[in-house]
C-alpha cells in the first residue's frame, strides 16, 4: 500500500490536497467559531472567513483543469464528467442547505461552475484570463448596484430546496452568497493555474510573490480609500466598493482573498515536496475534502448547541481541532484501504465504475 500511495504520489500534486484541506478546516472554523469579535484572539481566529472559500473555489478551477488536461478523462469523456458531478453536487447542496439555519451551503455554486466548466476548459488561455478580468471589474459594481435596487433580495441567503427555479437562477447568477458574478474571479485564476506548470520552483515563487502583492495592496487600498471617503453609514452608496469585508462582494476583498489563496496555494506546493510524508494526514483530509465538508455540516445541523460558540475562541478552537484531527485519523485509515472517499466515489460517472472499482 505504501508503494502504491508513493506511485500516485508522484501522478498527482499532493500541495494540491493540503491546500484543499486547509480550505476544508479554514470553513470549519468560521461556521463553529466567532467571526466578528473585535479581540486580538477574535480577529485572528476569523482570518479564514472569507478567505477559506474563495481557496477552496481556486482549488476548484486547478482540479478541473486538470481533469481536462488527464486522457484519462478524455476517453471517458469530459462534460459527461463535469456534468454528473454538477447534478450530483446541486442536489446534495439543496439537501444540506434545508438542514442549515445560518450557514450558507457553496455546493449549489460549486454544481453551476462545473457546467460552465465545459465551455471555459476550451477558451485560450488570454480569452479565461479576460473573462476574469471583466468579471473582476464588472461583477462587484452590478452586486451593488442590485443591493441598492432591492435590498431584500441581496442578503446572501442560502439556495434551499423550497426556492422557485427562478429565484436558485437568479441567486446562482446575482444574488445569492456565492454569486456568479463575483466568484468567477477566483475560479477563472484557478482554472489557469491549473494549466500552468506547478511543479516549476519559479512559478511557485512568483506565484507566492504576486499573491502576496495583490493581498498587500488590496488591504492598502481599501485602508486609504476609506480614510479619503469615511467608513460606511447606514446606507449603501458607490464609495462601499472600497469594502473589505468578508463575502461582500466588493472588489478589493475579492482581490486580498483571491491573492491570498494563490500564496497559500503556492507554500502548500512547496511544503508538500519538502515534507513529503510528515505532511500524509493534510493530503489524506484533502483527498476526502467533499466527505469532509459535507460531515462537518452533518453535525453542526444535528448537534448545533454543542459544537458552535460565536463568542469564545478557545471552545470554538478545541472543536475544530478535535472534528479536524478525528476526520484526519479517519482519512489516513481510508486511503490505505480505498483509492476514493466514501462520498468522493459517487463522483465518478456510471460509465467508468469498472475501471475504478
Amino acid at each position: 500500500m505504501r508503494n502504491s500511495r508513493a506511485r500516485e504520489g508522484q501522478r498527482r500534486l499532493e500541495g494540491v490536497d493540503v491546500a484543499r484541506a486547509l480550505a476544508m478546516i479554514g470553513m470549519l472554523m468560521v461556521h463553529v467559531g466567532p467571526t466578528r469579535l473585535d479581540s486580538v484572539a477574535g480577529q485572528w481566529y476569523a482570518l479564514p472567513h472569507g478567505r477559506a472559500s474563495v481557496l477552496f473555489m481556486l482549488v476548484a478551477g486547478v482540479g478541473i483543469s486538470f481533469l481536462a488536461a488527464s486522457r484519462r478523462v478524455a476517453a471517458e469523456g469530459l462534460s459527461g464528467q463535469l456534468l454528473w458531478r454538477a447534478l450530483l453536487l446541486f442536489p446534495l447542496g439543496l439537501a444540506l442547505q434545508a438542514m442549515q439555519d445560518e450557514l450558507n451551503v457553496i455546493l449549489q455554486t460549486y454544481a453551476l461552475f462545473f457546467v460552465l466548466s465545459i465551455g471555459l476548459v476550451r477558451l485560450h488561455t488570454t480569452v479565461l484570463l479576460l473573462v476574469g478580468l471583466f468579471a473582476l471589474v464588472l461583477g462587484p459594481p452590478l452586486y451593488l448596484y442590485g443591493q441598492m435596487l432591492d435590498p431584500e433580495t441581496f442578503q446572501r441567503v442560502g439556495i434551499g430546496p423550497d426556492n422557485p427555479p427562478g429565484v436558485m437562477l437568479h441567486a446562482l447568477l446575482f444574488s445569492g452568497p456565492y454569486p456568479l458574478v463575483t466568484w468567477i474571479v477566483p475560479f477563472v485564476v484557478g482554472l489557469w493555474l491549473g494549466r500552468c506548470d506547478l511543479r516549476s520552483d519559479q512559478l511557485r515563487l512568483r506565484m507566492l510573490l504576486v499573491g502576496v502583492l495583490v493581498a498587500g495592496v488590496a488591504w492598502a487600498l481599501h485602508v486609504t480609500l476609506f480614510a479619503w471617503w469615511g467608513e460606511p453609514g447606514g446606507g449603501l452608496r458607490w464609495a462601499d466598493l472600497a469594502d473589505m469585508k468578508a463575502h461582500s462582494q466588493r472588489p478589493l476583498w475579492l482581490l486580498n482573498a483571491t491573492g491570498v489563496a494563490v500564496a497559500v496555494l503556492a507554500v502548500c506546493l512547496v511544503a508538500a515536496d519538502r515534507l513529503g510524508r510528515a505532511l500524509w494526514p493534510l493530503v489524506a483530509t484533502g483527498q476526502l475534502a467533499l466527505t469532509f465538508y459535507v460531515l462537518h455540516l452533518v453535525v453542526i445541523a444535528l448537534w448545533r448547541e454543542g459544537v458552535v460558540f460565536k463568542q469564545d475562541v478557545g471552545l470554538a478552537l478545541v472543536v475544530a481541532v478535535v472534528f479536524t484531527g478525528l476526520f484526519m485519523l479517519f482519512a489516513v485509515g481510508w486511503r490505505r484501504l480505498f483509492r476514493k472517499g466514501p462520498l468522493e466515489i459517487l463522483l465518478v460517472v456510471p460509465w467508468a465504475w469498472r475501471r475504478n472499482g
